[in-house]
């Protein structure tokens, strides 16, 4: 299974018009392709005001299929080039690959936290480890399922963890527990050297979901 995510920011000043837009975009996906896309939005993070597309395929062949029904579709085709007048112009492409966790489409989800890093130059093992290690503690101690996965594009040795919450009040509830622990600390300063140490890269996010 594959996650695959498009993101843009919109700019100041657009900030209706703009979600507008990316929200009529979602639903014009789902019309076009049958397929199920979200639309999340930024939220008390780095980069306000950027809007994030996500879907789940079994195989990327899914995602190419997809890509090229929604290129062949005109209108679509259109809607998206109007988008360029909300936007700073930018779109990010990614795709992630669950090494630990997957997704339950039963459970509703109405905030994700995401947090991206990079694995150091020959730590590729270790990072692995310690990213599956990280993602079971977090789930024992907050209760919140964790996926720990593997982007396929970028820079190499991306890696992310993604928790979903119900509410932003659970998201709060589970950062007090992870600051609380002492094991869950250690747990973290013994990663020491498995991902690069840049704040620039390894940034931790909060999303929610519009639509």
């Amino acid at each position: 299974m594959y996650l695959f995510t498009r993101r843009t920011r919109i700019v100041g000043g657009n900030g209706t018009d703009g979600m507008n837009w990316a929200v009529s975009t979602t639903a014009r996906v789902k019309e076009i392709t049958g397929h199920d896309v979200q639309l999340w939005a930024t939220m008390y993070s780095p980069a306000a005001g950027t809007v994030t597309w996500t879907a789940w395929f079994e195989d990327l062949t899914a995602l190419e299929t997809l890509s090229d029904k929604l290129q062949a579709e005109p209108s679509f085709v259109s809607s998206t080039n109007d988008g360029a007048k909300f936007t700073d112009g930018t779109l990010d492409d990614s795709i992630y690959q669950p090494i630990h966790g997957q997704p339950d489409p039963a459970r509703e989800v109405q905030y994700v936290a995401g947090v991206l890093g990079v694995i150091a130059a020959g730590n590729y093992e270790r990072g692995i480890a310690a990213g599956i290690q990280i993602a079971q503690t977090a789930e024992k101690i907050t209760g919140q399922p964790t996926t720990f996965a593997s982007a396929l594009t970028g820079p190499y040795g991306s890696v992310g963890f993604l928790t979903g919450y119900e509410t932003i009040g659970a998201f709060e509830t589970a950062e007090i527990a992870l600051a609380s622990d002492a094991k869950w600390i250690k747990l973290v300063d013994s990663t020491k050297g498995c991902f690069v140490e840049d704040a620039a890269i390894t940034q931790q996010t909060l999303h929610r979901r519009i639509a």
